[in-house]
C-alpha cells in the first residue's frame, strides 16, 4: 500500500474527514515518527510493528584497491509484530 493508498482508505472509512484533511494527518503522522527516530527514539506501534535506528561504529576492512574501512552510521530496522504474521495467509 502506498501513502496515497492509504490516504484514500482513511477518507473512505471517515466519510465526515475530506481527503486532504487525511493527506494532512497522515502527513503530520509520518513526520513525528520520522523526527522522533532523528532523534535516537524508537516507534512501537502495538499490534502493527517497530521502528528503530540502530547505531553502527566505524570499523575496518580489508579492502586491497581503497585500503578503507566504513564509517560510523545509522542503519534502519523494523520488527513486525507477531499478531501481523499470524494474520497473513501461508
Amino acid at each position: 500500500m502506498r501513502k496515497s493508498e492509504l490516504i484514500q482508505s482513511i477518507a473512505l472509512l471517515n466519510p465526515d474527514l475530506s481527503e486532504p484533511v487525511c493527506r494532512t494527518l497522515v502527513g503530520k503522522l509520518f513526520n513525528a515518527i520520522i523526527d522522533h527516530l532523528r532523534d535516537g527514539g524508537a516507534v512501537e506501534l502495538r499490534g502493527f510493528g517497530r521502528f528503530f535506528l540502530s547505531q553502527h561504529a566505524q570499523r575496518t576492512v580489508r579492502n586491497p584497491r581503497t585500503g578503507g574501512g566504513y564509517p560510523e552510521r545509522r542503519i534502519r530496522g523494523s520488527t513486525i509484530s507477531s499478531r501481523q504474521v499470524n494474520m497473513c495467509p501461508d
